[in-house]
């Protein structure tokens, strides 16, 4: 009878644990577990919350405007348990939006951990490498209530198609002592939004124009249909003579020997260029031709077309 009494005793406590253990186990999100001390030491019950999260402040959503152009994000693994979590991190192409399989594969993925939550640093030699399509696996232990920052660099090749968006996923799965939890974040999303090249320059009219005092200077002339349009000739990067509108269908300006100064440009053939100036900024060169300044015979500065 002595012996009965103990063994009663730890049949019901088996099935307390196993009651608790069945309870703790049911829910969803954050994963509980729980274990007795050794024999050596007081009976005790020890809970272990297992709670994993993602963090990120890099921006959601980005633009790539020409191939080659790189963006990293920052994702931070906040380890809120209450014992150390075995973790992995990882990146797939989410299924949110427009997504583009052919950009995932034509963006170089590189992974690595960071020292801090900005990701500023260079990516370092033994980064790991992959893609969107492939991209690797971020592994490693976090200690209880730490954070854990990796930086994914991305990097548009010259095969990445124009006018796409990719949408990476990144989900972080860990665990300890059996349980496990989870996390993501799919709300990233990558665009390529090439600018169009300007339209090539067009070639500008030139005629020389002789003055009656043995000088000349050169009208150069385009067309520009558009009469309310703005334009500005340039001559070594600096703007010089009036601003031209209003001359449909052709446009035309002088350029005559004191727009083209020696202290701006040497004699020789000088590269003329007509841009828009209706804006904040100079357009890009819209129409270029050459004139020729010199002296004339009597050593005056002139301005011909070639």
């Amino acid at each position: 009878m002595t012996r009965r009494g103990p063994r009663r005793a730890l049949a019901r406590a088996a099935a307390l644990v196993a009651v608790v253990v069945a309870l703790v186990g049911v829910g969803t999100g954050t994963g509980w577990a729980l274990w007795t001390a050794s024999a050596d030491a007081p009976s005790q019950t020890t809970f272990a919350k297992v709670d994993l999260g993602l963090e990120s402040s890099s921006p959601r959503a980005v633009d790539f405007t020409a191939p080659g152009q790189s963006v990293t994000t920052a994702i931070t693994v906040f380890n809120g348990s209450t014992v150390p979590v075995d973790y992995e991190l990882s990146a797939r192409v989410g299924t949110t939006g427009a997504v583009s399989a052919d950009l995932a594969t034509r963006i170089d993925v590189r992974v690595w951990p960071a020292s801090t939550a900005s990701c500023t640093s260079a990516v370092p030699d033994d980064a790991r490498s992959g893609t969107w399509a492939a991209a690797t696996v971020a592994a490693g232990s976090a200690p209880a209530s730490t954070r854990v920052t990796w930086c994914w660099r991305a990097t548009t090749t010259a095969s990445a198609p124009d006018a796409a968006t990719v949408n990476p996923r990144f989900e972080v799965v860990g665990g300890s002592h059996g349980w496990t939890d989870g996390w993501f974040i799919e709300d990233f999303y990558q665009n390529t939004r090439y600018a169009s090249p300007a339209p090539a320059a067009r070639a500008l009219g030139c005629r020389t124009v002789d003055t009656g005092d043995g000088t000349s200077y050169a009208t150069v002339s385009w067309d520009a249909p558009l009469d309310s349009a703005q334009w500005g000739l340039f001559v070594g990067g600096r703007r010089v003579g009036n601003t031209v509108s209003g001359q449909a269908p052709t446009k035309q300006h002088d350029v005559t020997r004191d727009m083209v100064p020696a202290s701006l440009v040497p004699d020789g053939r000088v590269t003329v260029d007509v841009r828009s100036v209706a804006g904040a900024e100079p357009g890009p060169v819209a129409w270029t031709g050459p004139v020729v300044v010199g002296p004339n015979a009597q050593g005056q500065r002139q301005v011909s077309c070639p």
